[in-house]
């Protein structure tokens, strides 16, 4: 028996603000998270693996109570199963959506490990070995917890640098949450091909959310793709990269283009009339996507989410909403999201210079022309609502007022993120409840201390 830790370390707050609330691994690009693909890959290769997630302890009891099946999470678990290993696989939370790589990861004969500039990618090592490591990261993420590193905005995480002898290259791992929207095309592809060729069956469980028993959501229940069989009225370019799972409805005059790449409809997905769907697409399981709207290509939508107005290079991560007129591109959205109308953002300079974005230690070049909105769970905006390029919008944020609202909104933000006006934690998670509710979902005793811990921090 194996083990296959994924974990999270010092770069994890570059993927703020989704990551404010969302462990790394569990941030999708396409139809999939990291930790559903290895836990993929990891039954094609016909072991006993045991997987083991390792967020940061903030996140743990959210983690815990959302695992799915044959999983476990937290350091203890990853201690106890390491005695019993023969080998243990480290993996880091912000490797790639390779297919590939992943696959030679996993099946590759110890010991190795990998890094880049940024510190440990992978490593294989023997269980004494793996026994030292957990206890240097257990003490390494208690010391940042205590210090603050993953609540307060702009307290810097101390590197987690392993003592081993690692080799550089060769691996795929993003650095920042703005390098996965690059990687959305070719994850679209690589994850329907994936689905198609093994017959996998689609089945959500996204981190945090926790249905209420008496009504399961559709993406509970899983689906199957199969080649989409078009009501009268609509059209279908490249039909035979156009996929569908159970309970589709599309509504006549709708356009679905897939020249440029598969179009994934999953289980209860509602298109409404006069709406372009550009592959390539993936529209998570009981999606409803208003009339006109228009879906450009390298673009995911979790479950759940509603749609509406123009979409392009866009992942949006599930039970989000975009109901109205707008443009959202090159952006990250993250869960609980509302969108009012006409919310629009800019995703390119006028100068068509490079992007600098700032989640909270300062500006970071991205080298790229183009970067949306990215934004955190909870977060709302208000109609008429204009994002600059790169700007990133904090946990619980509510934002407002004439004009550009800052690049950099802290977590907790009321406003505009000018003054030092900020959304009242009580009433935040009071209206959390009644989203989530409206949604059939649960606010749990561990939703609320992640509320309390982040809004201390903003403070």
């Amino acid at each position: 028996m194996r083990l296959i830790v994924l974990f999270e370390d010092h770069t994890l707050q570059g993927f703020r603000p989704v990551s404010w609330s969302v462990p790394v691994y569990e941030i999708p690009c396409g139809l999939f998270n990291l930790r559903e693909r290895v836990a993929t890959v990891a039954g094609e290769a016909g072991r006993d693996d045991r997987l083991v997630l390792l967020p940061r302890t903030l996140l743990s009891d959210l983690q815990a109570a959302s695992l799915p099946d044959g999983m476990a999470c937290g350091i203890e678990a990853a201690q106890a199963v390491a005695v019993r290993a023969e080998a243990v696989l480290f993996l880091n939370a912000r490797l790639g959506p390779d297919w590939a790589v992943l696959r030679d990861l996993i099946t590759r004969v110890p010991p190795f490990a990998l890094r880049d500039e940024e510190g440990l990618l992978a490593a294989a090592v023997a269980p004494g070995q793996a026994k030292t490591l957990l206890a240097d990261w257990q003490a390494w993420e208690a010391a940042q917890a205590a210090a603050g590193a993953w609540t307060a905005p702009n307290r810097a995480a101390e590197p987690w640098l392993p003592a081993l002898d690692a080799k550089s290259g060769g691996v795929p791992a993003w650095r920042h949450l703005w390098d996965l929207v690059p990687d959305l095309g070719r994850a679209l592809a690589e994850d329907t091909a994936a689905v198609i060729a093994a017959g996998l069956e689609i089945r959500r469980s996204p981190f945090g959310v926790f249905p209420e028993a008496a009504s399961p959501p559709l993406w509970r229940a899983g689906s199957r793709l199969r080649p989409y069989e078009a009501a009268p009225g609509v059209a279908l370019v490249g039909a035979d990269r156009i996929w569908a799972a159970e309970d589709v409805e599309v509504g006549p005059t709708a356009v679905i283009d897939a020249r440029h790449g598969p179009v994934v409809l999953d289980r209860g997905v509602t298109v409404l009339p006069h709406c372009y769907l550009e592959g390539p697409l993936y529209l998570g399981a009981g999606v409803r996507v208003k009339a006109g709207a228009a879906l450009y290509g390298e673009t995911a939508v979790g479950a759940a989410c509603r749609v509406a107005g123009e979409v392009a290079e866009t992942q949006m991560l599930p039970l989000s909403n975009k109901q109205h007129a707008g443009f959202l591109g090159h952006a990250v959205i993250a869960s609980w999201v509302n969108l009012g109308a006409d919310t629009t953002c800019s995703d390119l300079k006028n100068n068509y210079g490079e992007i600098q974005v700032n989640y909270g230690l300062g500006p970071v070049p991205t080298g790229s022309r183009f970067v949306g909105l990215m934004m955190a769970e909870h977060a709302k905006s208000a109609i008429g609502t204009t994002f600059n390029t790169g700007t990133t919008v904090g946990f619980a944020s509510n934002v407002f007022g004439a004009g550009f609202p800052r690049s950099c909104l802290a977590n907790f933000t009321w406003g505009d993120g000018r003054g030092r006006r900020a959304f009242d934690v009580e009433k935040a998670i009071e209206v959390a409840t009644i989203v989530m509710q409206r949604r059939g979902c649960r606010f749990t005793p561990a939703h609320d201390a992640l509320f309390r811990a982040l809004s201390v921090g903003s403070a």
